[in-house]
């Protein structure tokens, strides 16, 4: 039987399952309809293909890309090729993705169809596409927008020949005649013209649903509230926004939007101005995790044949285009983007950015030298001459603030984070440094403590939140951790009650009197944090997490801490701990995890951990900011 008898005969068996990892990276299996895969046929065989034609089938068939490729000639009357890229003459028909049609534009002599080009499963840029199309102006190219889960393709864009290519993002056009798209807010509002929001997809390509995975597929196939009963939606991921002509433009993925340094990026408008740079060809932007405090925004580079391309030239020119805080940190020429076997950019094979500086002159005095170290320090690279730019080395305004901080307490001089912006090399600071006073700030110091110990002004905000809006989920800052081999409870156990003694904050509770809230820490013996045990599945997994992560604390009462071990295997476990914000934040976790991991394994071996005393805790700080600031 064909495809098409099939869809007629039984249109609500499973035609295909086909495995896809998306924007998750863990695979799922999507079962595809016989009636979904017959109606894209049918559309494919009136659009693309015509009677006779002849496709090449180039990749995997494990990529619903082979679905358009390997049935539609076939069900007009066609063939197919089966081989490499190379041995593309002569056909009619050719599906690629953006990246293919990168690598191939500098041969595309051997792989042009002679009727229809179909561009899909990543954005197209026009830079790109117009290339080829100068090489081969008489082919309608087709920029196609579907997921797997709306069976290979719901949406297209067309191009004839003889019509401009669009700059920057291709859009993705308009809905197949069998389809309802929604562009909707958080809320499942939709839109107006212009606004980004989510793309929901509705109608006959919709998949069954995702193979033996019952939950995510109520997830992400979820009921559409602008049709009838029992219709369903699925929520692709993907932002974008409609334009005033009624064609979708692409802007990027939910996913894709990073936050950085407190700033949401979208990947998708640094790649965009990347790509528009002198001589580059392609691009993609990621972060990269220097540490668990310092995330930098990194962009790669391929340059155009010919084109020799210099990563600091590049990372200036998006510097006059881009507001700072988009502007990469660093950007690194690549010969090549690495790619999936599907075709698609494969982001975890690109290199570690390396930043060096160039360190010319070295330090002529003894407190250059203590800055050149300070600036390596906090930058993290081996080394640093004085007339190198602490921004250009991918410093940022949290890593100047830190420089600030440590400028002060190692040389006791007062300097301001907006001196660094004005002076940001060694020699220039070195200058605002003579004629800077002493650091009028005094060092934070164990002293007398009040019997009534304040809050500090950000515990004090936080409190205020916690009476004015009740207990809520709102300010838990959750850590999940996998844990892989034999785990020892007894020595978790006793590990995080090490934790909780060594830093007060974790043991402390709030109480309030008529002069207002104030800190009690706990004495160590009463402040014992308690592990649950969950026993749940993979597949459950992000259920019980989500549950978990949303326990409320009561402040007056509750440690700020809880500890949950989600067992899915007798050597495979997770572990969540929750925190409330009034006692951790981002920079808490890297203590957090280096001092649990300290205690565990001494635990593990039948010991306490030998660790020094703090020399200060917060409830120190918050005298001392009270003091000092009043």
């Amino acid at each position: 039987s064909t495809p098409l008898e099939l869809a007629v005969r039984c249109p609500e068996q499973a035609a295909y399952v086909v495995y896809t990892s998306g924007s998750t990276g863990w695979p799922k299996g999507v079962v595809v309809e016989h009636r979904s895969l017959g109606a894209y046929l049918l559309r494919n065989r009136a659009t693309y293909a015509g009677v006779g034609g002849s496709s090449l089938l180039h990749t995997s068939l494990s990529f619903d890309l082979t679905v358009t490729a390997l049935f539609t000639p076939l069900v007009s009357g066609g063939r197919v090729c089966v081989g490499e890229l190379e041995d593309g003459a002569g056909v009619t028909l050719l599906k690629v993705t953006p990246s293919h049609l990168a690598l191939v534009e500098g041969e595309c002599d051997v792989v042009a169809p002679a009727g229809t080009l179909v561009v899909g499963g990543e954005v197209l840029r026009g830079e790109v596409l117009d290339r080829w199309r100068r090489r081969h102006p008489d082919v309608t190219v087709f920029n196609a927008y579907g997921p797997t889960e709306a069976t290979v393709n719901c949406m297209e864009w067309r191009l004839d020949p003889g019509e401009a290519t669009p700059q920057g993002p291709v859009p993705i056009g308009t809905p197949f005649s069998n389809t309802r798209v929604f562009v909707l807010d958080a809320f499942l509002r939709p839109v107006p013209v212009g606004v980004p929001g989510e793309l929901y997809v509705a109608g006959v390509p919709l998949a069954r649903g995702y193979w033996g995975r019952g939950g995510l597929t109520s997830e992400r196939f979820v009921a559409c509230p602008f049709g009838g009963v029992g219709e369903r939606m699925y929520r692709t991921g993907d932002v974008v926004r409609w334009r005033h002509d009624g064609v979708l433009e692409f802007v990027g993925r939910v996913d894709d939007q990073v936050k950085v340094r407190g700033f949401r990026i979208e990947l998708g408008e640094v790649e965009a101005v990347l790509a528009g740079c002198v001589g580059v060809a392609r691009a993609v932007a990621m972060v990269w995790a220097h540490d668990e405090t310092d995330c930098r925004l990194v962009g790669y580079v391929t340059s155009e044949s010919g084109a020799v391309v210099d990563g600091a030239v590049v990372r200036g020119q998006c510097a006059r285009i881009l507001p700072e805080y988009m502007v990469p940190s660093v950007v690194v020429v690549v010969h090549e983007v690495p790619l999936t076997p599907n075709g698609k950019v494969d982001r975890r094979a690109l290199p570690e950015p390396e930043v060096e500086a160039a360190v010319g002159r070295g330090p002529r005095s003894p407190r250059e030298e203590i800055l050149c170290g300070l600036f390596a320090e906090v930058l993290g690279v081996p080394a640093v001459g004085i007339d190198d730019n602490f921004f250009a080395l991918g410093g940022h305004s949290l890593l100047a603030t830190r420089l600030v901080g440590r400028v002060r307490a190692v040389l006791d001089a007062e300097l301001s984070v907006r001196r660094l912006f004005e002076a940001p090399t060694v020699a220039e600071l070195d200058r605002v440094l003579d004629g800077a006073g002493r650091s009028r700030v005094p060092v934070v110091r164990v002293g007398t403590r009040p019997e009534r110990l304040p809050l500090s002004f950000g515990q004090q905000r936080l409190w205020f939140l916690h009476q004015l809006e009740g207990p809520s989920a709102a300010y838990n800052v959750p850590l999940a951790v996998r844990l892989s081999g034999e785990l020892d409870r007894e020595a978790l156990r006793l590990a995080l009650g090490d934790v909780v003694a060594r830093h007060e904050s974790l043991r402390t509770v709030f109480a309030e009197d008529a002069q207002g809230a104030y800190q009690v820490v706990r004495e160590v013996a009463d402040a014992v944090p308690e592990v649950s045990t969950i026993r749940c599945s993979e597949e459950e997994l992000a259920t019980e997490l989500t549950a978990a992560a949303r326990h409320t604390f009561d402040l007056k009462r509750d440690l700020p801490l809880r500890a949950a071990l989600f067992e899915l295997g007798t050597e495979e476990h997770v572990l969540l701990l929750l925190m409330h914000h009034i006692a951790s934040d981002g920079w808490s976790v890297r203590p957090l995890v280096r001092d649990l991991s300290a205690a565990y394994g001494a635990r593990v071996n039948g010991t306490d951990p030998r660790w020094p005393v703090l020399p200060v805790q917060y409830a120190d700080f918050a005298v001392w900011q009270r003091e000092l600031l009043g």
